[in-house]
């Protein structure tokens, strides 16, 4: 096949058809030196062609590099492996969600109000009869150091939810799924 047989040099309207641009965008091109003119407004595809692609390339690095899909594509990426990391740290029992926190919080300082206003009620009958300070301040120490307990009685398990339990895709069995 000989290529010279063929019509290469053409006018801005069929080379911005060609391109997949307007004319009047073949025309801004040439004014800013990126698109050559053969002769009276007539353009030879194959230079047009290498340099508009050069352009459009040189267009891209400039602008970053990335086009707008492929950083789409990277902001989905990122939030699914931010979600998967929340999963993994929820079902380590490293992350809790707040409502469960401020549940089982709620729960424990309510029963520690509640030991701590029964003290007065429960030391008193011990501390009527004693009148050696030591042993008042056993019995008060005491006291105060079974209210602290309610705090000290921390389990992790108390913060796990029923709405904690994540079931992973692959550990569902095929015949599951009907």
């Amino acid at each position: 096949m000989d290529v010279n047989a063929y019509p290469w040099v053409v006018t801005a309207k069929i080379l911005g058809k060609i391109l997949g641009i307007s004319e009047r965008r073949v025309q801004q091109l040439r004014e800013d030196g990126v698109l050559e003119v053969e002769s009276k407004a007539r353009y030879d595809v194959r230079k047009c062609t290498q340099a508009y692609i050069a352009f459009k390339t040189q267009e891209t690095k400039s602008a970053g590099g990335k086009n707008p899909l492929e950083d789409e594509k990277i902001k989905l990426t990122n939030v699914k492996r931010r979600i998967e990391e929340r999963k993994l740290q929820i079902m380590e029992g490293g992350l809790h969600r707040s409502e469960t926190v401020k549940s089982v919080m709620a729960g424990m300082l309510l029963n520690f109000k509640a030991k701590l206003q029964a003290l007065p009620t429960t030391l008193a009958p011990k501390l009527l009869s004693q009148t050696q300070l030591p042993v008042i301040q056993d019995i008060i120490t005491e006291g105060v150091d079974g209210a602290l307990n309610e705090l000290a009685d921390y389990e992790p398990t108390m913060f796990y939810d029923d709405s904690d339990i994540i079931v992973v895709a692959e550990d569902v069995e095929e015949g599951d799924n009907e």
